[in-house]
């Protein structure tokens, strides 16, 4: 009897929380674990995978169907454990039961995942969903679309003219906003007659859409505007939505420091016919 271990479901249970399979090893099922294990670790690497094909809405759909398997595969994991524990009042004891075995496990996973995948898989913090609270950004952008951006991209190059960009609003940086980017650093930028010139030459400005309506009348004085040189490591925004969109005809310039990232698609939207269309 001296090699027999007692068993208790609450540490199967916390086993299996701190890592998966480690409940199946506790009750004596160690090929059973072994197997789990390998199956959430190549679920796991599938899903950093798929993380990194959301640039695109197909990408997306396979990152959530990714996640929600990683998940209930965790939650039948766990289930296993208890289940197993339960109709066991002893294990025979053996040579992984040592209380060094549960410590060294999650910590050479810890270091695998720390110094081996995570440099080389996708980062899903350079993904962000955003929610459209107004029509600054209409017809491109709707109130209540919702969209995924990209917090990576301007950490390799610059802002173009023509991106939709995230940024903190320069009277409030607690709230981000959202335009487009219409001048760069050093261009002079001037609006007559509701048309863009750059550096006095008019450009083409295919996103510009003028709302008529009563609450938009007070506005059309942004009709004309300038001219402004943008400053160094600046950019001059501008809503699609001319005559309703506080943008940098109002609040000015926006630093590149406070820029953090690119509108890709939307993913959500009243209308369904917007889903999956990308922000161009």
């Amino acid at each position: 009897m001296s090699n027999l271990k007692k068993t208790r479901p609450v540490v199967a249970l916390l086993l299996s929380l701190v890592t998966p399979s480690l409940g199946q090893m506790y009750n004596g099922r160690l090929k059973r674990g072994i197997v789990f294990f390998l199956v959430i670790e190549s679920l796991s690497i599938l899903w950093y995978v798929f993380s990194g094909l959301r640039f695109t809405f197909n990408g997306l759909v396979l990152f959530f169907a990714s996640t929600i398997t990683v998940l209930g595969f965790l939650i039948f994991v766990l289930l296993d454990a208890f289940r197993g524990i339960n109709a066991l009042r002893a294990t025979v004891r053996k040579p992984y039961h040592r209380w060094y075995f549960y410590v060294a496990i999650p910590a050479a996973l810890f270091l695998i995942s720390e110094f081996i995948l995570v440099p080389v898989l996708p980062d899903i913090k350079n993904f962000k969903s955003y929610w459209i609270s107004s029509k600054g950004m209409a017809p491109a952008l709707m109130a209540g679309d919702r969209l995924i951006a990209d917090r990576k991209i301007y950490k390799e190059e610059r802002p173009k003219r023509g991106d939709v960009i995230i940024f903190e609003y320069p009277e409030d940086p607690s709230k981000d906003f959202l335009k487009r980017v219409i001048g760069l650093e050093g261009e002079k930028v001037e609006i007559v007659n509701n048309k863009v010139y750059i550096d006095d030459k008019l450009i083409d400005d295919p996103w510009a859409y003028y709302e008529t309506s009563e609450q938009t009348k007070y506005l059309k004085e942004l009709g004309n505007f300038g001219p402004v040189v943008v400053p160094k490591n600046s950019l001059f925004v501008l809503g699609d939505n001319r005559q309703n969109s506080l943008d940098s005809r109002i609040f000015g310039f926006v630093a590149l420091t406070k820029v953090k990232g690119k509108a890709l698609y939307i993913y959500w939207a009243k209308n369904k016919r917007r889903i999956t269309m990308e922000i161009k």
